[in-house]
């Protein structure tokens, strides 16, 4: 959708925007991102990474992750998170344990290769921070303070 003033075929004005305009502009800088750290993950070697598998691991905590909590988190099915864990075990990023307390749970952990995998890519992140905030006249980090601060 244009974020210009137009008129629509019955009548309607359609004003700017600039929240539509950055609604847009922030799916196109995440994509952007996802597809540059795709890139530059696998060429360290963590090859058949994509932005989705990239995306799901970035939601999970660094110890025992769990189905149902991700699943909330994600607004994904279960089966969507076990489906997405699986492919992710069969790279050998992530693992999954018996829960100690319910057996019929299972706990998703990251693999040693999985942990290294996400710290190369916060590594790179980091090093993105700089050159964005040259960019873009403010810290990352502190854009994504006031965006979370902004309420309607």
């Amino acid at each position: 959708m244009s974020t210009k003033m137009t008129t629509s075929p019955h009548g309607f004005d359609l004003a700017d925007s600039g929240s539509l305009s950055l609604i847009h502009s922030i799916g196109s800088f995440q994509s952007r991102l996802l597809d540059w750290l795709v890139a530059e993950l696998c060429d360290q070697g963590f090859e058949g990474l994509t932005g989705a598998m990239l995306t799901f691991l970035g939601s999970l905590d660094c110890g025992e992750n769990h189905a149902s909590a991700l699943a909330r988190t994600l607004g994904i099915s279960r089966q969507a998170v076990h489906k997405q864990v699986r492919e992710l075990e069969a790279f050998g990023w992530l693992r999954t344990t018996p829960h100690p307390d319910k057996g019929n749970q299972r706990v998703i952990i990251f693999t040693a290769e999985g942990e290294r995998m996400m710290s190369v890519a916060r590594t790179r992140f980091a090093a993105l921070d700089a050159k964005l905030e040259e960019t873009i006249g403010i810290d990352p980090g502190a854009l994504s303070q006031r965006l979370e601060q902004a309420r309607f």
